[in-house]
């Protein structure tokens, strides 16, 4: 059992504090939330040895945050101990999986397998390893970025299986850490550090497993997920933006005109920050500044984007928050509640003829945590970003919008975030809003994120004697959550 010394330090963690285990309530297991780790998504790794310390540096797209994660999860499970299920996955899904394909076609996974394969041998000889066209800043490639990919659809099937199992006994909602991202990618193009859409991709496994047929994705990265959206326009029988279509080839013909939408239809809702990447200077086009500020609710598309703004104090946030934000929600609300009236006309006027499966929802979080108070400047480059306590309060919003359309059943994905800050606050918030508890916001302080922060290092030893009550946590959280993925401690 790969969590077995996880397990040994919980058991720990609990005798050393029986008031914590006293002050617990008793959570059936289907209220839980299930946590699954990805050890396989480790394995995709920077690989050319040759370039300077400083280039590295740039690289944010790391294993290590998979530790970061990992602390933020254990700093949940210190808080509330009875509310989470944690599971370890290591099964592996191969690129032209049937919901691969649908999604990414047949040419891209193919090729994609190709250039990671031939990456070892580009690598041994100080060549850069993808192909010219693609931004090598951004993306990079070993040939055990495969694993890690087959890991990340393995992972993200498993989490789907469990959230609908539906047996009384398995939880409804889960939580999956795993890398690389994928809201960037297009259905034929890699961009922004992904290379296959996880989300768009968890949802067509759902349909053809679980028989989904409708889906909304609330994105709240800092960044637009350009190639989610793409996806969608796609699957409303549109061509896609970038590159070739699914179908495995760019249609020169192609008149613009719409074709039929497929199923299971999709919607997707993002907050995000306009001036940052892929609508940043030097990468902002006319059209993707206005893909990125697309609002439709018609021709089978479900779209609505909202911008962050900077504010001052907390409360400027929550203002905006309720006045603006929570759009997002709102309009995914309103597009399940039509989509299911629609569903429900077009099967009484089959007669039954056609086949047609009861109306069944899954709502589904690209949790993105770059936009979060604690990341880095060089990634959020224009004064905009969120408190810590948000993570929270949206995840608990997005709950209860799971709870009136999808019988609970809730996928949260990581995204982005890439400081250890913003991933050990943004994700311990985002757990505790899973489970609707609440959020003290003393737990987002920055005295809280720097001793969690410091666990991150990969030479980290406890504190003999920790000297304050935060530090005295800290150092019971960090072994907790070192404990649960060491792959990750580079």
């Amino acid at each position: 059992d790969s969590l077995e010394n996880f397990k040994s330090q919980f058991i720990e963690f609990l005798s050393n504090n029986p008031h914590i285990v006293t002050n617990s309530k008793f959570v059936p297991s289907e209220e839980k939330a299930l946590i699954i780790l990805s050890p396989l998504s480790v394995k995709h790794s920077f690989g050319r040895t040759w370039v300077t310390k400083s280039y590295v540096s740039t690289i944010v797209e790391r294993p290590q945050r998979l530790l970061a994660c990992s602390l933020g999860i254990a700093a949940a499970l210190s808080m509330y101990p009875s509310n989470y299920t944690l599971l370890s996955s290591t099964k592996k899904s191969p690129l032209h999986s049937p919901h691969v394909l649908k999604i990414h076609g047949k040419n891209w996974p193919a090729d994609l397998e190709k250039i990671c394969k031939e990456s070892e041998a580009k690598l041994a000889k100080g060549e850069v390893e993808v192909p010219a066209d693609w931004n090598s800043g951004d993306i990079y490639l070993t040939k055990d970025t495969l694993d890690a990919i087959s890991g990340v659809i393995g992972s993200v099937e498993t989490a789907v299986d469990h959230i609908f199992k539906q047996d009384g006994e398995t939880p409804k909602r889960a939580f999956v850490a795993i890398r690389p991202p994928g809201h960037h990618s297009h259905p034929c193009v890699p961009s922004g550090f992904c290379l296959l859409n996880n989300a768009q991709i968890a949802i067509e496994y759902a349909a053809s497993s679980h028989d989904v047929t409708h889906a909304v994705i609330l994105d709240i990265d800092l960044h637009h997920g350009d190639g989610t959206q793409d996806i969608c326009w796609q699957k409303a029988g549109f061509e896609p933006d970038f590159g070739e279509s699914a179908a495995g080839y760019v249609d020169e013909e192609d008149d613009g005109i719409k074709k039929e939408a497929n199923d299971p239809k999709v919607g997707y809702f993002s907050l995000h920050d306009v001036n940052s990447f892929p609508t940043e200077l030097g990468y902002a086009t006319s059209g993707n500044i206005k893909n990125a500020s697309t609002c439709i609710m018609a021709h089978d598309l479900a779209i609505w984007n909202v911008h962050l703004q900077p504010y001052d104090k907390e409360e400027d946030f929550y203002i905006a928050y309720q006045e603006k934000y929570t759009q997002l929600l709102k309009k995914a609300d309103e597009y399940l509640s039509n989509a299911k009236l629609d569903y429900e006309r077009s099967k009484s006027k089959s007669h039954g003829k056609e086949p047609h499966p009861p109306f069944k929802a899954l709502v589904v979080i690209s949790a993105g945590f770059d936009a979060s108070e604690y990341e880095v400047h060089t990634m959020q480059r224009h004064g905009v970003h969120v408190p810590t306590s948000f993570y929270s309060k949206f995840t608990s919003d997005a709950v209860k919008l799971a709870n009136k359309h999808s019988n609970g059943v809730l996928l949260s994905l990581l995204e982005g975030g890439y400081s250890d800050g913003a991933l050990t606050s943004g994700v311990f918030s985002h757990l505790i809003g899973l489970q609707c508890q609440k959020w003290d916001h003393g737990w987002g302080n920055q005295e809280v994120v720097k001793e969690l922060v410091k666990g991150c290092k990969p030479k980290w030893t406890p504190l003999k004697t920790p000297n304050t009550d935060i530090k005295q946590w800290a150092n019971q959280v960090c072994k907790l959550g070192r404990s649960m993925l060491p792959e990750a401690i580079i």
